[in-house]
């Protein structure tokens, strides 16, 4: 199945911006391979379903309330967020400091939402943006 037009979207909050960067980085091994990150565990995203050029973290140091606020400056923000404000609501359940983003994914929703070692996640939904 072609994905292409998707992106994925999960919102939470970690404790810092390093922290982001190694809860969703690839791992590789001395002969090459690649691991998946924490963050494609969590959710159970075949690694081989995901390209890691088209994830997009964000990382506020102070919490915001709104997608708008979370998500400005995303790539393709002038389709992305108001298509996500009209189907998720802008107004954010609980404050929140991340996002990850996930182009060219349609995942499947079969995690909904993580929490552990001062990580929390959610998963918000995909949306076609192009």
């Amino acid at each position: 199945m072609d994905n292409s037009d998707f992106v994925s979207l999960w919102i939470g909050n970690i404790n810092s911006k390093d922290h982001l960067d190694l809860y969703t980085e690839l791992k590789y091994t001395d002969e090459g391979e690649w691991l998946p990150s924490p963050f494609l565990v969590d959710f159970n995203i075949d690694i081989d379903d995901f390209d890691e050029d088209f994830l997009e973290r964000v990382y506020h140091e102070n919490k915001v309330d709104t997608l708008k606020n979370l998500i400005s400056g995303c790539s393709y923000e002038s389709i992305v967020i108001p298509k996500l404000v009209s189907l998720f609501s802008n107004k954010l359940p609980v404050n929140t400091n991340s996002a990850v983003l996930i182009y060219n994914l349609k995942y499947s929703g079969s995690i909904k939402e993580i929490e552990h070692d001062e990580i929390s996640f959610k998963y918000v939904g995909t949306l076609q943006y192009r």
